[in-house]
């Protein structure tokens, strides 16, 4: 995507985003938001509601890693983790993606055997998914943690 200044076209830079950046945005909005209603709108979390919202986030957890589907929302891929693009890996199941691709291969193989033309495309959709899955899970095992100390309040400067 470019940005136009003038008679000229500069590259939009890319743009980094953090989940705390997200978060941070998220609540600015809805404490804006909820300072246009009526406090009665806003009671107390019942133990129940707590208890849904706890479980949505076990429900997260799957085979390869986590599933980052908004809270309360059903999966919508009929759980084809791979084809999702809202799974994140977790590197250390990099080798089940490896007997996953194995297997894929095999069926393809098999797929061209038979003349199974929509086998054969689907797989190969699953396989690019894969693929790029993988590369992120390899890019974030590359990862190093970096202690960035801890934070510590400013004084108001008079």
């Amino acid at each position: 995507m470019a940005e136009a200044f003038g008679q000229f076209q500069y590259p939009t830079p890319p743009l980094a985003v953090f989940n705390e950046d997200v978060v941070a945005h998220y609540q600015q909005f809805l404490n804006n938001r909820r300072s246009l209603r009526p406090a009665i709108e806003y009671g107390e979390v019942t133990e129940q509601e707590w208890a849904e919202f706890e479980e949505h986030f076990e429900k997260r957890k799957v085979e390869l890693g986590n599933c980052a589907r908004p809270y309360g929302t059903p999966c919508q891929h009929e759980h084809a983790c791979i084809r999702c693009p809202v799974l994140q890996v977790n590197p250390k199941m990099l080798s089940r993606l490896e007997e996953l691709e194995k297997d894929l291969i095999l069926r393809r193989k098999r797929a061209e055997l038979e003349g199974w033309l929509g086998e054969i495309d689907g797989i190969d959709k699953t396989l690019t998914f894969l693929r790029a899955k993988r590369i992120e899970a390899e890019r974030i095992k590359q990862r190093t943690a970096v202690h960035l100390g801890l934070p510590h309040v400013r004084r108001p400067q008079d």
